[in-house]
């Protein structure tokens, strides 16, 4: 099969596009094309809206986040929909936006389809200051983002101060990505910046656990990342990211219940973490969603080539 990829940037790390460098690779070494135009293309992968490009004749449109913000939903989602509203398919994300869109935007053909990536986990640490921080101390938590205010980074290091302080004595907080929002002055807490992908896994390999307290995300790929490494999540209850998580990890109820409104989702509501005692041995935990990028290629195939 022949698949052309609409809107992407192969250059580009941003969520969307690092997803589709891997959704590519999957595609090539299952015997698949993957094509920068539609030209002789079986069908039309469509990253969010269309780029006004000419487009196959099978059109499957794969929803990233949409715009939840009163006063932006019907301006920035303005392209979004009106493909939409044509695809022959839609792949969401996760059953939390499937839910979202159709309540908004009615019901469309598809599949749910969550963030896939190569399961290979780092073998040794090989980088010396983990390996110091490794044996300094007893619990290494890390987070990771594009931080703005839905990613919640203060809820992030209100967690950490409350584990700290509680289960986890002697632990350290590794905060990675772009533009952190919040600073601590804690002695523990170590501001990595954003660092290349080979190092990340590297600190997802190294810690313990890691906090993602996002309101409202979709499915990130820095928790199927650190699931990838073996590393469990504390998560929010709100959005995606649980499926993701499923058994293998911790996930922290909201005070309120969303229940698929417009909202303004730069003030996400405060969250108790102190609801967390403890944290349970890995041995105890249960499986996290299926994050293989061979499987994740199956469903997508299968998808694309419908009635084709």
């Amino acid at each position: 099969m022949r698949v052309h990829f609409d809107n992407v940037n192969f250059g580009s790390t941003s969520g969307p596009n690092t997803f589709a460098n891997r959704l590519a690779r999957g595609l090539f070494e299952s015997g698949h094309e993957v094509l920068e135009a539609s030209a002789g293309a079986d069908a039309s992968l469509v990253f969010i809206e269309p780029s006004g490009a000419p487009l196959a004749s099978r059109v499957v449109q794969r929803l990233d986040g949409v715009w939840f913000s009163p006063s932006e939903f019907h301006t920035k989602n303005a392209a979004i929909k009106r493909l939409y509203d044509v695809a022959d398919a839609v792949v969401f994300q996760s059953e939390f936006d499937k839910s979202f869109v159709t309540r908004w935007w009615g019901s469309k053909p598809g599949a749910v389809i969550g963030n896939g990536i190569s399961l290979l986990p780092v073998e040794r640490l090989t980088l010396g200051l983990l390996i110091e921080m490794r044996q300094r101390y007893k619990t290494m938590f890390c987070c990771s983002s594009n931080w703005h205010a839905q990613k919640r980074l203060a809820a992030n290091l209100e967690l950490f101060y409350h584990l700290n302080s509680t289960c986890c004595p002697n632990s350290c907080l590794i905060i990675m990505g772009h533009n952190p929002d919040k600073r601590s002055s804690h002695p523990h807490v170590f501001y990595a910046g954003s660092e290349s992908h080979d190092v990340c896994a590297e600190v997802y390999s190294a810690c313990n656990w890691m906090l993602h307290l996002a309101w409202l995300d979709h499915c990130p790929n820095v928790v199927v990342e650190a699931l990838a490494q073996g590393t469990p999540v504390i998560c929010s209850e709100a959005g995606g990211t649980k499926e993701l998580v499923g058994g293998y990890g911790l996930v922290l109820k909201e005070a309120k219940e969303y229940d698929y409104s417009l909202v303004e989702y730069d003030k996400p509501p405060a969250i108790d973490v102190k609801q967390v005692s403890s944290l349970p041995p890995k041995a105890t935990l249960g499986a996290h969603g299926d994050i293989d990028i061979k499987n994740v290629v199956k469903k997508y195939v299968s998808l694309l080539q419908e009635n084709t």
